[in-house]
């Protein structure tokens, strides 16, 4: 009897997996399906694998993939052996990125000779549901804003619309009109349009007739429309607002109006009408087709503004937006629409349940319990802030700051980096360093070398505000030769003392929602015990006089001089994000609503998935 097993791969990550190899099946033979060449989400590929005969090894193979995630591809790779030996042992294994997309292996069968195993595919994704920003603009934020677009009179409170066939809608009195979320990971919105004084005029059978709404209030679902804004003098949103637009536009970044569009009634999905008792109105056909025709006098209410940034720039700016909503039962004032977006020009993600967020997404209690007012959160990626922020403001800030060029930042994870900078005088005399005439005959050299290097982590333990983890330290090095066949032509190198000084410091950046509702950079520099100078032979003080030219030492305690410069280098860190408002973070460029940009902010955090958040307040 031969040996088989046979092998699921079963997708359960809610990604595509695709791009298979070649698959190598060593020493065991194909019997049936060979594996699929793209396994779709939810999906499986199922394979036999059999011994070739009865006395070659059982069945070995591998089998490789990637799992495409939008903008990344895992590596996957299953592997199999069924040994044909008298133990017939068993391996089953799985090479992947564990932190990304786990695979879980299950031994179905292991009876007789043909046995069977699953590898399951699972996926972790990021948070935010593997986009880079959302934007959660929570129903009472923007219930909020048609109401100050009312008070502004840019939505009408009076109107006479009429319309073909004898219909008129005559609305003398219309008070704020809101919106509702209906269900979740839609574009569809309920607007409640509620008519304080108001008649329908339209033509049924041949005669005139009338029906009065006043009292009621007129629920039309449709989709949000959206239109890119070429002038925004033309838009129905305050001066503010305007001006932070065309800002914007001068920036070359294009903006999107995401509006209700109540003048095309093709894009109604239903229409109702209902009491101050929330019963509802029957109305005939008639009457229902001339409302429908005549709510044009309302015309458009704008929700919000999207930005979207050309190229890749390495900020927070968008680059790509989508919408989707998110229903919450308990409370319709926190459900939210949800500006989903990708930064950095990455496409958008390739998860299939990328919009299918948990409600509320929006803040209903404030820290000490007590209700909150329904506003919008941005949340971020970790690698968005990193790469979006930290890395071309923050990282070059604290770079500068120590006075060393020469620098490098290399990303080992998400918000977690690896900097360092170096001066030296290997310049000089073809690498030899600073030349020194002594009186021993020979001539020598002094090579020094001034270095800074230091990591940044996340810390997630904190509560109330964002921090990362700084750990470094400044070092020195020093070197003393001489060539003493120089006169001969041998450049033959003679080390006459070497010597190594350390200054160990830690440290903290901290964003979080200062003074004045804004966001504020903070950098901290503790500086820790220096370990004792490594020097391996005595140097003379003309060593450290020489050092003054590449390091513009005032003393010879080479341990004083590092020990200063680094706390100059703290004295001059805080100072910088202190007086330097340009090295805040600014996520006023993302979205703007008819009232104007983001003006507020509080608890800026890491939440429990992961994701940097705020809560965010507009005017209005």
């Amino acid at each position: 009897m031969t040996l088989s097993t046979t092998l699921t791969i079963q997708n359960n990550s809610g990604c595509p997996i695709d791009n298979r190899g070649t698959p190598d099946y060593k020493d065991g033979a194909l019997s049936g399906s060979a594996p699929a060449t793209s396994i779709a989400a939810g999906s499986s590929t199922t394979f036999k694998i059999e011994q070739k005969n009865s006395v070659s090894p059982g069945p070995e193979g591998t089998v490789t993939y990637t799992l495409e995630t939008g903008n990344e591809q895992v590596p996957l790779s299953f592997y199999w052996d069924f040994a044909s030996g008298p133990a017939h042992e068993e391996h089953y294994t799985a090479t992947t990125n564990s932190n990304l997309a786990p695979v879980v292996i299950t031994q179905t069968d292991a009876s007789g000779d043909h046995h069977a195993t699953t590898y399951r595919v699972d996926f972790k994704p990021r948070a935010p549901h593997e986009w880079d920003l959302v934007w959660a603009l929570s129903v009472g934020l923007i219930n909020k804003q048609l109401h100050a677009l009312r008070y502004y009179q840019l939505i009408p409170s009076a109107f006479t619309q009429t319309a073909s066939g004898g219909a008129q809608l005559s609305v003398t009195a219309m008070n704020d009109p809101a919106v509702s979320v209906p269900d979740d990971q839609t574009t569809h919105l309920d607007v409640h349009l509620p008519f304080a004084t108001a008649a329908l005029q339209y033509v049924e059978g041949g005669a005139t007739k009338t029906q009065d709404l006043s009292g009621m209030t007129v629920i039309v679902s449709l989709d949000l429309s959206q239109a890119q804004v070429t002038d925004p003098n033309t838009l129905a949103a305050t001066s503010e607002a305007k001006q932070h637009i065309q800002g914007l536009q001068s920036l070359n970044y294009s903006v999107y109006r995401l509006f209700l569009d109540l003048a095309n009634p093709s894009l109604f999905r239903a229409l109702q009408v209902v009491n101050g008792s929330n019963q509802t109105v029957a109305l005939s056909q008639a009457a229902q087709s001339a409302l429908q025709a005549t709510l044009a006098g309302v015309g458009h209410m704008d929700v919000a503004y999207t930005t979207q940034a050309p190229g890749k720039p390495a900020s927070i700016v968008p680059t790509l937006a989508t919408e989707r909503t998110t229903r919450y039962g308990a409370n319709g004032n926190f459900s939210t629409l949800n500006v989903c977006m990708m930064s950095r020009g990455r496409k958008e993600p390739a998860w299939n349940q990328r919009f299918g967020f948990t409600a509320p997404l929006a803040a209903t209690t404030n820290p000490d319990g007590s209700p909150a007012e329904a506003r919008a959160r941005l949340f971020l990626s970790q690698d968005t802030l990193g790469e979006g922020y930290l890395k071309p403001t923050v990282l070059p800030a604290i770079l500068k700051a120590s006075g060393i060029p020469g620098t490098s930042t290399l990303r080992l994870a998400p918000l977690t980096y690896q900097c360092a900078g170096a001066r030296n005088n290997s310049s000089q005399n073809d690498g030899r360093g600073e030349f020194v005439q002594v009186n021993n005959g020979f001539d020598q050299y002094v090579a020094g070398t001034e270095g800074i290097a230091f990591t940044v982590q996340p810390n997630l333990t904190q509560t109330d505000r964002c921090t990362l983890a700084l750990s470094g330290q400044f070092q020195v090095n020093i070197e003393v030769s001489q060539y003493p066949l120089d006169f001969i032509g041998l450049g033959l190198k003679d080390v006459l003392g070497k010597a190594t000084y350390l200054q160990p410091w830690t440290g903290t950046i901290t964003i979080a929602a200062g003074n004045g509702g804004k966001l504020v950079t903070s950098v901290s520099i503790v500086l820790g015990k220096a370990p004792a100078p490594d020097v391996d032979k005595t140097l003379d003080g003309w060593v450290f006089n020489a050092m003054n030219k590449l390091f513009n030492w005032s003393s010879t305690s080479p341990q004083d001089e590092i020990t200063q410069k680094a706390n100059d280098f703290a004295n001059a860190l805080a100072a910088s994000f202190r007086d330097n408002a340009s090295m805040s973070l600014d996520v006023e460029d993302c979205v703007v609503l008819p009232t104007g940009a983001a003006h507020d902010y509080s608890q800026f955090v890491f939440n429990k998935e992961g994701a940097v958040q705020v809560d965010v307040s507009f005017p209005g």
